[in-house]
C-alpha cells in the first residue's frame, strides 16, 4: 500500500496534521497521502505538509450523485458518505492502483508495513471493531481503516459500497452512516476481503475495555484474549481538547467504557496525553 487517503473539515485538521506526522515518523517506505479538504480553511491549514490536497467541490463537481445527496442528508450524514466518495474519485479521476482509507483521528505508533503484510495482496481489507457482531446497528466492521486495490473485486466493492450509501438502496445497513454496510463485503465478496486483526492490535474507546496493556511499555503489545499483538494505531474518535482539557469522547460510548473508567487504566490515559500533546503543536 502505497497510496493513503484522509479527509477532514477545518474541526478535525489538527488531527490530520497528527495523522499525517505519525505516518511519517512509523511508516518504513514512501507513500502518497491525498487529503480532502471539506473547506478552505483545511485546505490552507495543509500547505506545505506533503500531502495531495483535493478541494471538496472538485469531488462534488466529478458526479452529480454527490452533490444531490449533500442536497439531501444534514451534514454529519453527508461527511460519512465522503470516504467511500473520496475512495472512487481516487480511483476513477487519478487512476491508482490502491487506495488504503484512514480516518483523520486515528494515529499510528508502528509501521503501516504490518497491515500491508496481513493484507497480502488481496483486493479489500476492512478491521473489526471487536467488541460486537453484525447484531449491532453500528455494525461488526469499523471504517476507521480500509482498504481497496484497483482490480475487479476492488472496484466493484468499492463503486457498491458508494452507490449503496449515495442512492439508499439498502436500508437496513443504513443503521450507523456508511459503516454497517461493510457486512456486505464479506458476503459479496467473500474470499477477496481480508478481515485484518490477525497479526495486529488497534485500539478505540469501544475496545480499549478488552486489552491487557502490561507488555505495552517493553514492546508496544498489547494483549486480547490469549493473542499477543503489536498496537499498531489508535483511534481517536469523538475526542475534544479545549483549553488544556482532554474530553476523550466527548461524553459518547458510555457503555464501551465501562461507564468512562476505561480511561482511568494507566496507559490508556497516557495515550490521550501524549495525543492531545500531538493535537497542541
Amino acid at each position: 500500500m502505497r497510496n493513503l487517503c484522509t479527509l477532514s473539515d477545518k474541526n478535525y485538521v489538527a488531527q490530520g496534521k497528527a495523522l499525517i506526522r505519525s505516518l511519517r515518523q512509523t511508516c518504513s517506505y514512501p507513500f502518497t497521502m491525498y487529503y480532502l479538504c471539506l473547506d478552505e480553511e483545511t485546505f490552507n491549514a495543509l500547505e506545505g505538509y506533503d500531502v495531495e490536497r483535493v478541494r471538496l467541490e472538485t469531488v462534488e463537481a466529478s458526479r452529480g450523485e454527490i452533490t444531490h445527496y449533500k442536497q439531501m442528508h444534514p451534514y454529519n450524514e453527508y461527511c460519512w458518505s465522503l470516504a467511500s466518495t473520496f475512495c472512487r474519485y481516487i480511483f476513477e479521476k487519478l487512476g491508482v492502483a490502491d487506495i488504503l482509507y484512514i480516518d483523520s483521528d486515528i494515529y499510528f505508533y508502528q509501521d503501516l508495513k504490518i497491515i500491508e503484510e496481513e493484507q497480502n495482496n488481496n483486493s479489500i481489507g476492512i478491521i473489526r471493531h471487536r467488541h460486537n457482531t453484525s447484531s449491532s446497528p453500528d455494525g461488526e466492521f469499523n471504517v476507521g481503516i480500509i482498504y481497496f486495490k484497483n482490480d475487479e473485486a476492488g472496484l466493484a466493492c468499492l463503486r457498491w459500497w458508494n452507490d449503496a450509501i449515495l442512492f439508499g438502496s439498502h436500508p437496513q445497513l443504513a443503521t450507523c452512516g456508511d459503516q454497517k454496510y461493510l457486512e456486505y463485503f464479506i458476503t459479496g465478496y467473500q474470499d477477496k476481503v481480508t478481515v485484518l486483526d490477525k497479526t495486529f492490535a488497534h485500539g478505540a474507546p469501544w475496545n480499549f475495555r478488552l486489552y491487557v496493556y502490561d507488555n505495552f511499555h517493553t514492546n508496544g503489545t498489547v494483549i486480547w484474549g490469549n493473542i499477543e499483538q503489536p498496537l499498531v494505531f489508535n483511534h481517536f474518535s469523538r475526542m475534544k481538547l479545549e483549553e488544556g482539557k482532554i474530553s476523550p469522547t466527548s461524553g459518547q460510548y458510555a457503555d464501551h467504557t465501562l461507564g468512562f473508567q476505561v480511561f482511568n487504566i494507566p496507559v490508556v490515559n497516557q495515550f490521550y496525553h501524549k495525543y492531545a500533546q500531538e493535537l497542541s503543536k
